[in-house]
């Protein structure tokens, strides 16, 4: 299947889903994120709202708060076909933004101040499908590809958060494809994934 195919499947899959297996799946998710060394060592983290059927992340991004470290969501310019990451020091001060999805507001910018900054940066990412060998399928829009294309090597470690139900056989990557280094379901902690630095998306 191409990736359209595999996307439908994939979120087909995850929409089924009941609310109470959404929630406990989201739980245990979050607590291998919070145990995890990179978590622990983390200064900085650039995380995501979550949306619809995705793995919920509004607790976890509450503790990243709580835990004194530096939260940063991401805001999607669709005509320019591109995103940056903004500091959040609230949740309650997220706004709606792209397809109703919870965005930040335009105040500090991540890599305006940061572009020789030494803190160990960690991204959680969403995703709509991935497979055993670590590659991720995305929404279409390649806006994490384009960004991790300029900023992947200042990013110190990447996590795909995702149900297992979006597991498909085998995901044909393309060069501009940057994969997670890790992918942390309900049931399993994948990694190994290829950490490509991928060439610079243009679509």
């Amino acid at each position: 299947m191409n990736k359209g195919e595999l996307r439908r499947k994939a979120l087909e899959q995850r929409n089924l889903l009941e609310e109470n297996q959404r929630k406990k799946a989201s739980e245990i998710i979050q607590n291998k994120i919070l145990l995890s060394s990179w978590y622990k060592e983390a200064d900085i983290i650039l995380s995501y709202a979550s949306f619809r059927s995705e793995v919920d992340t509004e607790f976890l991004n509450t503790r990243i708060l709580q835990d004194g470290k530096q939260l940063y969501l991401p805001k999607t310019y669709v005509q320019e076909k591109r995103m940056e990451f903004f500091e959040v020091t609230k949740l309650e001060e997220l706004v709606c933004g792209y397809q109703g999805i919870q965005e930040p507001r335009e105040t500090h910018c991540y890599f305006s101040k940061r572009e020789t900054s030494d803190c160990k940066v960690f991204m959680l990412m969403p995703g709509v499908a991935f497979d055993r060998k670590g590659n991720r399928i995305g929404y279409g829009g390649g806006y994490y590809d384009r960004y991790l294309s300029q900023y992947d090597r200042k990013i110190h470690y990447k996590t795909l958060l995702a149900y297992s139900c979006q597991e498909v056989e085998e995901i044909e990557t393309e060069e501009c494809d940057i994969s997670p280094n890790e992918i942390i379901t309900e049931n399993d902690i994948i990694t190994g994934g290829q950490r490509n630095v991928g060439k610079k998306c243009i679509s």
